[in-house]
């Protein structure tokens, strides 16, 4: 029995209303709003995040295969698998690949994962950061965000996979050329009923006719459209109820692409129960319709956050000027300092346990953890006498902190502090997603993989620490 077996999201912090950006142009606006990536935030970064959240302490020891799914890689030539198997520690010896170029890459790193996975257990994390013209429709339906599932075999499957049905379509309906950021879209009415309808509605019939299943069997129906609407106009003709349609999700986080069916499967496994069939439906060049069972284990599984959790958790106060500038759209005065160099790429080789899987060292003598690792003992004194440390999924403490307002940053002031783990150990990092007022010493804080800087055409990661927004006191 193959299928999936543990599955997480990510939604950024931050939410634009859509009414907020009408008003820049004088407009009355529509209901809503899209969840919107910190400037410090990208696709490789969301995927990380929910990553984490489907693999328990971000240990990815057991894994066999990383697959990245995204249009809107931070890199044409470079994979981002291998970074998301380098946070997870999952060592050398697995495969990794990066899927693009179409919506529907997720479920097609999804079918690859299930047909490798019996040589062991498949983590496949999509994400998407696509940008809509100013002023435009897509503006204000396009949001961000990301998910990810662990897939495998055996008896611990919380969703077995049954059969699908996958087809492929030549047409222009939404695309991007390799020097634009901005996506393009033909006329909405002929793209949905000369290619989404056909393609959705042929990939359906032909998953059940595979299946032998009718539309009253399933419990729940996943289907991606560029506008929900066009979903439920289509399904209903197959004879599905709107009562089994997850919803999707686009009027409180927008439309996430690649990432927008993957967030509402695991939306739908949230609430499922055992013995439930899903049908799940991406779309994008072609289509693929997946059916999935639920087994008993689903009743015993507990993800480390639901969707209506992370869509719950935000700041709906984003101005659209501050949108603006964190997505490149305006040009801004740069501040008065040097150039960022681009980082030492022979230090971020050599450090990469320390920089992407957040390894110190911890003295065998007296116990003390470290980080960044140390040869000498900070407390003892001994020397060379050090083993590996871990500090993901460590309690973490804001011990102080200073306001930097005229280093490099899209969002200053930049909040510089000192952060103590628990059983020992500090680092110096930023914090992020927390208002200069709500800053104290003492503030549970907790690790995120970001984006540091972008210099030389490289992207440096690190780690930096949001508020722990579901933690009371210390």
């Amino acid at each position: 029995m193959t299928g999936i077996k543990a599955y997480g999201g990510y939604v950024p912090y931050y939410r634009l209303s859509k009414a907020t950006i009408a008003a820049a142009y004088g407009k009355a606006g529509k209901g809503g709003e899209k969840a919107v990536a910190y400037y410090d935030e990208d696709s490789l970064t969301m995927a990380v995040g929910a990553a984490m959240n489907a693999v328990p302490l971000a240990d990815g020891s057991a894994l066999r295969g990383v697959y990245f799914a995204t249009t809107t890689s931070p890199y044409r030539e470079k994979s981002c698998a291998s970074q998301i198997a380098a946070v997870l520690d999952c060592g050398r010896e697995l495969r990794t690949a990066d899927f693009s170029n179409t919506l529907k890459c997720g479920s097609d790193a999804m079918l690859s994962a299930l047909e490798a996975c019996a040589g062991g257990d498949m983590l496949v994390a999509a994400a998407d950061c696509r940008l809509g013209g100013n002023d435009g429709t897509y503006e204000n339906d396009l949001g961000d965000g990301a998910a990810a599932f662990v897939m495998g075999s055996g008896a611990d499957v919380i969703a077995r996979f049954v059969d699908a049905c996958s087809l492929s379509m030549e047409a222009y309906d939404m695309w991007r050329d390799q020097d634009e950021k901005i996506v393009r879209y033909w006329d909405v009415r002929f793209a949905t009923s000369e290619i989404y309808q056909p393609l959705v509605l042929d990939a359906v019939k032909g998953v059940l006719q595979k299946t032998g299943l009718t539309p009253a069997d399933f419990a729940r129906v996943v289907c991606y459209a560029h506008e929900e609407r066009h979903s439920t106009a289509a399904l209903t003709k197959l004879g599905f109820a709107r009562e089994q349609i997850q919803s999707a999700l686009y009027g409180q986080i927008g439309n996430t692409g690649a990432a927008a069916a993957p967030l509402m499967l695991c939306a739908a496994l949230d609430e499922a129960k055992a013995g439930e069939k899903i049908l799940y439906v991406s779309y994008g060049d072609g289509c693929n319709a997946m059916v999935f069972e639920t087994t008993e284990k689903i009743e015993s599984y507990t993800p480390a956050h639901t969707i209506s959790s992370l869509v719950a958790c935000k700041d709906s106060s984003l101005p659209y000027g501050k949108y603006l500038k964190w997505k490149g759209f305006l040009q801004c005065e740069p501040q008065r300092r040097p150039e960022q160099e681009r980082s030492s790429l022979p230090d971020y080789l050599r450090g990469s346990k320390k920089n992407n899987a957040m390894y110190g060292s911890v003295c065998t003598e007296c116990g003390t953890p470290h980080y960044p690792p140390q040869r000498v003992c900070a407390i003892c004194q001994s020397v060379d006498k050090m083993a590996d440390y871990r500090f993901i999924g460590k309690k973490a403490w804001l011990r102080t902190f200073t306001l930097d307002g005229v280093a490099l940053s899209l969002d200053s002031p930049n909040n510089l502090v000192v952060v103590e783990f628990e059983g020992g150990g500090k680092m110096m990092t930023y914090l992020v997603e927390c208002a200069k007022e709500d800053i104290r010493a003492g503030m549970p804080v907790q690790l995120t993989f970001r984006k540091m800087f972008h210099a030389g055409g490289v992207n440096t990661y690190f780690w930096k620490v949001v508020p722990c927004r579901e933690t009371e006191g210390m």
